[in-house]
Parts: structure tokens; C-alpha cells; sequence
């Protein structure tokens, strides 16, 4: 059950009256969501993947496990931003990472292509392209050199080494993997990139890493307990905003958690950043930030307000024959000082509490997280499943590296 404290360390800026405001309005949000009328298919998880999508996922990476291959997750955006941050959630810091897995196709360096073409030539690897429409610039682009290379490597069976998700029937990607004879996964109609990690695009990459997919989204089932809670955060952030609270910091005291930051950020920002309004999300990892951004948080101008993960059970460290040391104890008193310190500054923080890193805890998150960026989007009066924003710089690009963009269709 996650725990959530927007009064502790929010001084006046939230009073439980102002909560109670919004009871009407939350009320005939939550009516709105319920019916799921459009893009909301990930309310209730048995429509964002079925049975035997799940069955599909556990025997596509169980190959791939068994083959000791990397797999190359090449999306953009929501396509593997929520994957990613689950998987480096538990993933080990040092030592073998069993799961390779390996992203490309979310950015245009040619620096980092170059490397991860270079890497995989002498190994074994699998590519899941992500893309509903298949139009992707980044991931068409990473996709065409890293297919090359499958080609090269291994002329007559690199489609077996290939796994599309894509939407169900229309898109050039779907249009390809029909002539290829590539396996498909589909991307549902009626869930967005950003709400897209518990379908088959986030789902298959974090089985083929080892993590339990069954226990992430029965976390995400156990959610819906937490609705209400979820609707409170929304709230919460909104009279913040209304207060001229523009900028909203997740932040983490643990480095595991800082993939599910900027995942957030993207959910957070696709869904509410629109008409000229919205919060922005920034990622602060601390206490490393304290000795750096830390300034601007307690002494800058009162424009933020933070949003702090913290985890009630991680390893500790004590020394050795004493045991009055606690390094988690330490870290977790230092979040709660930072906080008031913080406050004294005018920078209140809203506080959620997840009571340890394990998938169902982690599934649980991701869908407060969906909630509550919805219902802070109906609560701006936006539409929360659309970007319309993304397309301007994308027809100037269009426009002025035509001569490029054409060497890159993939049919």
C-alpha cells in the first residue's frame, strides 16, 4: 500500500479544507474515467494484456534466456522508458547483469549507434522494435542499422530474431513484420505510449530481464485500492500549481529508483504539459544533489515543490561490532531533515512511502502514477492521452532533412 503525506511537510500550503474542495470535481472525474471511453483501456488491467499475450511474452524470453542472447529494445518515449526504469529497479549496481537487455532508438547519437553496433557484432542478439505507426524517426532509424547487422549476422534466420510490437492491423511496422514474417506483439488501440509499460511493449523486455511479470501486475490489480489516494496526490499538486508551484522535483534517495523518475517525468509531462499550463517534472537525486541543485531548492526563487520516493525497506550497512550504525537510518532521517529544512525555504514536499522495492510494490506505483497523472490533467481541463505539442518540431525536421529522412523508409 503506498502511504501518502501532503500535510506533514507542506506547511500552509495545503490545508485539508482546499482538499475537501475538490470532492465534486474528483468525483465526477473518477465517473469519467470509469467509463473508458477513449484511451483508457490501462484502467482496469485485464485489458491492457490477456492471457495469452502473457503466455507469449514468458516463452519468447524464456528462448532468449535459454539462448543467452541480448535483447535490443529499440522504441522511443513511452516504448521504453517504463521497461527501462523497471528493469534498472532490479537490476544489481555492479557485477554480471543477467537480464541484457539494451535500449536503442530513443535518441539521434551516432556516438552511442556506432558503440552498440560495434558491441553486438560478435554476439547473439534479438531486436522488439516498438512503434504503433512504425514512423518513428529515432526508432526507424536504429531499427534499419541494427537489422543490417541481424541480416549480416545471420542470413537465414535473423526473422526469427525479431519480435514487432506494433499496433494490431494498420502502420508500416505492422505493414513490414507481414512481409518479413516477423513475430508480432500488438500494441493495444486504446492505451497511450506513456501508459503502455504493463501491455506487451514494457511487459515482454522486462520478462526477458528476469523480473516477474505476474507479481508486477498484481501490484497494478492491488491499485485500484489506492485510487483515492492516488486522486489526493492530483489534488494535492494542483493547489500547489494553483499557488505558483510551476515545477515539480521527483525526487529519490535511492539510486534504483531513478529510471522510475524520469519515467514519471515523461507520464507527467506528455499528460498534463499542454495549452500553456502544467507543472513541470525535473528528476533530483539525492542527497548527491544536495551538495548541488540543493542550494537552489532552499534558497531559489519559490517556483518548486518536490514529490519524494521514500522506501521503508532496503538493504542496510552497519559496521562491523556496531551495530548502533544504520546507513538506511541514516539515509531516511536525512530525507525527512531535507524536507523541513526544505519547507523553511518555502519548498514544501509531498512524501510517498512504498514499503519495499519488489515488482508487486513496483506495479502498484506505476498505476498510482497513471491515476494521478490523469486525473491532474482533467483537472487542468486538457485532454491527458494526447501530444500534440510533440508534432511541431517534427514538421521542422521534416521540412529541413527531407534529403536524409527519405534514405530511412524501411519498406
Amino acid at each position: 500500500m503506498i502511504n501518502l503525506d501532503y500535510l506533514s511537510f507542506t506547511g500552509d500550503y495545503i490545508t485539508k479544507s482546499e482538499i475537501e474542495k475538490y470532492d465534486s470535481k474528483i468525483e465526477q472525474i473518477l465517473n469519467t474515467i470509469q467509463k473508458k471511453q477513449s484511451m483508457l483501456d490501462w484502467f482496469d488491467i485485464d485489458t491492457t494484456v490477456s492471457e495469452q499475450e502473457i503466455e507469449q511474452i514468458k516463452n519468447i524470453a524464456k528462448e532468449i534466456r535459454e539462448n543467452d542472447a541480448y535483447l535490443v529494445v529499440v522504441g522511443a518515449g513511452g516504448s521504453f522508458l517504463g521497461a527501462k526504469a523497471v528493469i534498472e529497479t532490479f537490476s544489481p549496481y555492479f557485477g554480471n547483469n543477467l537480464s541484457k537487455v539494451l535500449f536503442a532508438g530513443y535518441d539521434l547519437s551516432s556516438e552511442y549507434l556506432s558503440e552498440l553496433l560495434s558491441f553486438l557484432s560478435d554476439k547473439n542478439f534479438y531486436i522488439n522494435v516498438i512503434s504503433k505507426s512504425g514512423n518513428t524517426m529515432e526508432t526507424s532509424i536504429a531499427f534499419k542499422f541494427l537489422l543490417q547487422l541481424l541480416k549480416e549476422k545471420y542470413p537465414n534466420d535473423y526473422k526469427n530474431k525479431v519480435i514487432a510490437t506494433t499496433d494490431k492491423q494498420n502502420g508500416k511496422l505492422r505493414k513490414i513484420s507481414q512481409e518479413e514474417g516477423f513475430r508480432t506483439m500488438i500494441i493495444p488501440s486504446e492505451i497511450g505510449g506513456r501508459y503502455s509499460v504493463l501491455t506487451p511493449v514494457g511487459l515482454f523486455p522486462i520478462a526477458v530481464a528476469g523480473v516477474d511479470i505476474d507479481k508486477l501486475l498484481e501490484g497494478a490489480k492491488a491499485g485500484k485500492q489506492s485510487i483515492h489516494s492516488a486522486m489526493e496526490y492530483a489534488v494535492a499538486r494542483d493547489i500547489l500549481y494553483n499557488k505558483g508551484f510551476f515545477v515539480e522535483s521527483f525526487t529519490n534517495y535511492e539510486k534504483r529508483a531513478e529510471g522510475i523518475a524520469l519515467w514519471r517525468q515523461q507520464l507527467f509531462a506528455e499528460t498534463q504539459g499542454k495549452n500553456k499550463s502544467g507543472i513541470l517534472p525535473i528528476c533530483n537525486a539525492n542527497t548527491t544533489n544536495l551538495h548541488s541543485v540543493g542550494q537552489y531548492y532552499q534558497d531559489g526563487p519559490d517556483i518548486l515543490f518536490e514529490s519524494v520516493l521514500k522506501i521503508d525497506k532496503l538493504k542496510d550497512l552497519k559496521f562491523k561490532n556496531n551495530d548502533n550504525f544504520s546507513l538506511f537510518e541514516l539515509n531516511n532521517i536525512v530525507l525527512k531533515q531535507v524536507a523541513l529544512a526544505h519547507l523553511q525555504g518555502n519548498t514544501p514536499s509531498i512524501i510517498l512511502t512504498i514499503p519495499e522495492l519488489n515488482e508487486f510494490n513496483i506495479g502498484e506505483f506505476i498505476y498510482y502514477n497513471f491515476i494521478s497523472a490523469a486525473v491532474g490533467a482533467y483537472l487542468q481541463q486538457v485532454n491527458p492521452f494526447d501530444q500534440p505539442g510533440v508534432e511541431a518540431y517534427k514538421n521542422l525536421v521534416k521540412q529541413n532533412a527531407s534529403y536524409l529522412l527519405e534514405q530511412i523508409d524501411l519498406d
